[in-house]
């Protein structure tokens, strides 16, 4: 009995919320606007590409394609040219080019050398090749001369920088030469070379010293090769 009056109100509610949606619905479709009812003739047509229009891309491209072939087959053609010539110049080892630079400056600073003493003279042949030393027995005056005159500006004594000069422009090209003391017979003719530059002939540096700085700062920083005593001796003490 109980559960009989209690359902009753929710299903006359229930009812009653189906009648009032028509009744809402109603007022709400007719103040929506009336459908169009348009022909195909009435409707905007949907523009067109014309034919050159739609044809265009295909066209560039197929342009575009064979430049796009030619100019990766050139980089590729140049890049390989590159690369051979690094690989080619590869394969010249550094002993031989240290050697050729040790004996460039080697000739320059002990000819140099050789007119600045007096001694007993060295004939050597080597290979149908005559040249002969002179050993470095004392200093000729003119050497003495020279330091008084054209070296007067070096920070030492015209006597002592005579010496220091003559023995060693002797004994530094031949260290040079065999590889015996590399680095420190570049450091010792580099420090010569500066001298000459700042005290004696300032105006040379691109024409003269610059090229010898060179060459011995890459001897200095590079060593003299496997071509050398210095060589031998770092092989024997590594054994």
């Amino acid at each position: 009995m109980t559960d009989s009056i209690a359902t009753a109100p929710g299903a006359a509610d229930h009812a009653a919320s189906e009648i009032a949606v028509p009744r809402l619905a109603d007022p709400i479709a007719s103040m929506a606007s009336p459908p169009l009812n348009l022909t195909a003739e009435q409707m905007a047509p949907v523009p067109q590409l014309a034919p050159a229009e739609a044809t265009a891309p295909s066209t560039s491209a197929a342009i575009a394609a064979p430049a796009d072939r030619r100019a990766r087959r050139a980089r590729s053609i140049i890049g390989l040219t590159v690369d051979s010539f690094v690989s080619a110049c590869s394969f010249i080892p550094y002993a031989l080019v240290a050697l050729a630079l040790r004996l460039v400056m080697a000739r320059l600073f002990f000819l140099d050398g050789q007119t600045r003493i007096e001694g007993p003279r060295v004939p050597i042949n080597v290979l149908d090749f005559d040249f002969s030393v002179v050993l470095p027995l004392q200093v000729k005056v003119e050497t003495f001369g020279a330091f008084l005159t054209q070296y007067a500006a070096l920070p030492v004594s015209p006597v002592l920088g005579a010496y220091l000069l003559s023995y060693a422009e002797f004994i530094l090209p031949i260290c040079l030469l065999l590889g015996f003391g590399t680095r420190f017979a570049a450091l010792g003719m580099l420090f010569m070379t500066a001298l000459i530059q700042i005290y004696v002939t300032p105006d040379a540096l691109w024409s003269v010293q610059v090229y010898w700085a060179a060459i011995l700062l890459v001897l200095l920083t590079r060593g003299p090769g496997q071509i050398s005593v210095d060589a031998i001796i770092r092989f024997t003490a590594r054994r």
